[in-house]
């Protein structure tokens, strides 16, 4: 009995320790290839950045948008330049109606230089939501969305690694792109 309690004791305590950050392979999200409302074509794995923070939104949002841009930002700050050329932020707009590709990249590089917006049509907006699983839902004024605010993590190969969910630390942010971007982390 003292034998089996120690040995529970050691792997909790081994649990414990190890890395909060974690990742692993989801069956979500993943590259896009896609034509965006310009009809310029759009993959995600033509970006040279080894690490794609993707982000749904849209440019009229009054608070998760700008909340989760600015706390990106935040997250960055401490980064190197080096470390910084590593990452790009991509803002893809659940708004196809208002939102072009052009205010979109203008929209997140307000918070971000190193980011790019797209946005598709509808019928393509409306695919890479489910391919990423994200929920968005047009609220009864019509004017406005509520949707989801995962940060996707996608590796040099565009898999995504992990979901950030707007209640973690920018820390969660930082450290996953320094992990991501030094190749330390292989797939599972």
């Amino acid at each position: 009995m003292k034998k089996k309690f120690v040995f529970i004791l050691l792997v909790g305590v081994l649990v414990s320790c190890g890395s909060s950050l974690e990742f692993t392979e989801l069956p979500i999200g993943g590259n896009i290839e896609a034509l965006d409302k310009s009809g310029n074509s759009v993959s995600l794995k033509a970006f040279e950045e080894p690490v794609l923070l993707v982000f749904f939104g849209y440019t009229y949002c009054p608070d998760f948008c700008p909340n989760t841009l600015a706390k990106i930002k935040s997250a960055v700050e401490p980064l190197s330049e080096v470390e910084k050329s590593k990452f790009k932020v991509v803002f893809i707009s659940i708004d196809p109606v208002r939102d072009s590709s052009e205010t979109s990249t203008k929209y997140v590089q307000f918070y971000l230089p190193q980011s790019v917006g797209l946005s598709f049509s509808a019928d393509t907006t409306n695919k890479i939501l489910k391919q990423y699983a994200a929920y968005v839902e047009k609220t009864e004024d019509g004017l406005s969305f509520d949707h989801s605010t995962y940060i996707y993590v996608l590796d040099k190969n565009r898999k995504t690694r992990k979901l950030i969910k707007s209640t973690d630390s920018k820390e969660v942010i930082t450290k996953s792109i320094q992990a991501l971007s030094g190749n330390s982390v292989e797939s599972k």
